[in-house]
């Protein structure tokens, strides 16, 4: 597929095609491609620890996990941009997302693959897999901002800094609430 290549080759011009066209088709497409790889990539993670069922259930619940909250983080980077003063929409977002995580996805399969013949291999080769695909998406994730929202440099990296704290405080307090919650329901109702 022509825009499979364009982002892992020429991302800039994967950007302003995407830009231009606005096919939220194409972003869904490469956004369940990349959960696929992802997903794959644990069944065989976990293959060789556990069951075939196992395995397989958990690549396929990775993967809609993965669609869902990729759909929320699209979400989350329209608001926090268009905050910061960007012109975008949702699919901005989401589309930025999507194409960014494209090629780790890709870097997490090859690292995958290649532990699952050799752990060494996998390692040594793996790590420059992943440092060449993660440079590549936060590259592209960046650039995808700075062109759908309009914006420079310094607003995108702000944005991209607001939309990781978002996720680390609601991640802090969820389980925070959770957890406190289920202490406080050990102890017998004794409040009078």
């Amino acid at each position: 597929m022509e825009v499979i290549r364009d982002i892992l080759m020429n991302p800039v011009k994967a950007i302003l095609k995407a830009k231009k066209d606005r096919n939220m088709n194409k972003t869904l497409l490469i956004l369940v491609i990349s959960w696929i790889m992802v997903g794959i990539s644990f069944s065989f993670t976990l293959y060789r620890i556990g069951t075939p069922l196992i395995a397989l259930s958990s690549a396929l619940a990775i993967f809609l996990f993965g669609i869902l909250f990729s759909l929320f983080y699209g979400y989350i980077i329209n608001i926090v941009m268009n905050v910061l003063g960007g012109k975008g929409k949702y699919y901005d977002g989401l589309t930025a997302a999507t194409y960014s995580s494209l090629p780790i996805s890709i870097g997490i399969l090859v690292t995958t693959i290649l532990s699952f013949i050799n752990v060494v291999l996998g390692g040594l080769l793996g790590f420059l897999a992943l440092a060449i695909t993660t440079a590549l998406s936060l590259s592209i994730y960046f650039r995808a901002i700075k062109e759908f929202y309009s914006t420079d440099m310094v607003v995108t990296f702000v944005g991209f800094l607001v939309t990781i704290y978002v996720l680390m405080i609601a991640i802090y307090l969820s389980l925070g609430f959770s957890i406190g919650s289920s202490i406080f329901t050990m102890f017998p109702n004794q409040m009078v």
